[in-house]
């Protein structure tokens, strides 16, 4: 049977139709069906977080020197001694140090494999220390050290010796099997082999020399600075060499032919500590007043970040910051600090540049622009805490400004009261980031992750935060 409606019946019976479903519509997918094009979750360029702050391990102690194990789960933290943090779990090994060795300095290096952590204690030992048993091994002989470092191929460790020169150490049998420059007073502070592991690079004082490591024959000198080297390294591809000092400037060097690349100064204050990205493409630097343990520390610290490639820099304040390194893969920044409350912050910079990959080169035309960029797509997450003020039991989630955006997270009820307890760090807001227009980039896909159970939860835009609430 054919029921005939007229016009009018129809636009009524519509109306009634339109306003019982969104009635019946649930709360919590307001903004669901217009978070695409019409009304995305909008990220201003200018405004693009780049380096998060992670995690970090609460403690107390003098930190010296941080770096990560070879394949980016531990962060080996020393200062007086050495501490083992294994990120995955967030336990902690304590290597004690031999009670001769003091308290007063520590230095370490991951062998290649990243089974054995080989650290100069206090000067006095030169200690193996096996990851997986937690068991060590003194190598006899080897005092008076000042720095340490494995072979590429794990078999040999260089040191330098306080007034002793270069000596070459068998993993193996524990027994010396060389000693280059060896001169009365002459103390070499940092040591490296070179990737191939034909060369060692050495600094003393002002200069780094680099010798062949078979037989000790010195290949290159390279001097530039005005007061004592504090640091240096070495790229992975061993092309460049990357010195900091006293004299506040860090030097960029061609290790084939021994120029000069870069020279970066003045700084705000003297380089305490180098790092640099396996690509060779970025350098952090620890800049600010030296670290002594019978002073007060000094706040007054920062972190250089360098873009060789881009050719620009930003200063990141760190207080109490001496020592730094990147992880293996280049996402993770790693700051040893000395505040009394933390021994280490780990930086997320995975999204160090983004900004730059959106900006218009001036020989390309719109059209080209366009085209461009439209097809950068770039995973994207930024930490967010949430609280139970935010929680909106009549939408199911929490609501929250994020950018100029009002955003709602879909939770339940008792999901809510357990991301509410988690630590700084451990909630992030991501998804993917695409072109939108000259200022914004868009969040697409956006969810909430629990990183401590791995659960995600979708996000939807409900509206903008106005100038005026701002």
């Amino acid at each position: 049977m054919i029921i005939l409606v007229g016009q009018g019946k129809i636009a009524k019976l519509a109306l009634i139709l339109t306003i019982f479903l969104a009635l019946a519509w649930p709360a919590n997918l307001v903004g669901q069906e217009t978070r695409g094009e019409i009304s995305p979750i909008l990220v201003p360029i200018k405004g693009l977080v780049n380096i998060n702050r992670s995690m970090s391990l609460p403690g107390q102690g003098r930190v010296e020197m941080i770096g990560f194990s070879p394949d980016g789960r531990y962060v080996a933290i020393a200062g007086g001694g050495a501490l083992l943090w294994d990120l995955n779990s967030g336990t902690t090994m304590v290597l004690t140090a031999p009670a001769e060795s003091g308290i007063l300095f520590c230095r370490f290096d991951f062998s290649p494999d990243g089974q054995m952590l080989a650290t100069a204690m206090g000067r006095v030992k030169l200690v193996l220390w096996d990851l997986k048993s937690g068991s060590s091994r003194v190598i006899n002989g080897a005092r008076s050290t000042e720095d340490v470092a494995y072979s590429p191929d794990g078999k040999y460790l260089v040191v330098g010796a306080n007034s002793g020169g270069l000596e070459v150490w068998d993993v193996l049998n524990g027994k010396k099997t060389s000693t280059f420059l060896k001169k009365k007073h002459d103390t070499y502070g940092r040591v490296a082999f070179t990737p191939d592991g034909k060369y060692i690079a050495a600094s003393k004082d002002g200069r780094i020399v680099l010798v062949e490591a078979s037989s000790g024959n010195m290949v290159k000198t390279f001097s530039g600075h005005q007061g004592y080297i504090t640091d240096f390294v070495v790229s992975r591809d061993g092309k460049i060499l990357v010195s900091g000092g006293s004299d506040k400037r860090i030097i960029v060097w061609d290790i084939s032919s021994g120029e000069k690349l870069k020279d970066i100064n003045p700084l705000p204050d003297r380089v305490n500590d180098l790092a640099i990205t396996a690509d060779g493409r970025m350098i952090a630097a620890a800049i600010g007043p030296p670290l002594f343990p019978w002073e007060k520390v000094n706040p007054e610290t920062s972190v250089m970040i360098i873009d060789l490639e881009a050719g620009e820099g930003r200063v990141l304040k760190v207080p109490f910051c001496y020592s730094v390194a990147f992880s293996p893969d280049g996402k993770f920044l790693a700051t040893g600090i000395s505040s009394g409350e933390e021994v280490a912050i780990i930086w997320d910079i995975s999204y160090y540049g983004i900004a730059g990959k959106f900006k218009k080169d001036p020989f390309e035309t719109t059209a080209e622009y366009e085209a461009r960029v439209g097809q950068i797509e770039i995973p994207y997450s930024e930490a967010i805490t949430l609280n139970a003020a935010q929680y909106n039991a009549d939408r199911g989630g929490f609501e929250i400004q994020f950018k100029n955006n009002k955003l709602l997270i879909q939770v339940e009820r008792e999901g809510a009261k357990e991301l509410i307890k988690r630590k700084a760090g451990t909630l992030r807001l991501s998804g993917q980031l695409k072109y939108h227009d000259v200022e914004n980039l868009k969040l697409e896909g956006a969810v909430l992750e629990d990183m401590v159970t791995g659960k995600k939860f979708p996000v939807v835009k409900i509206g903008e935060v106005s100038q005026e609430s701002k």
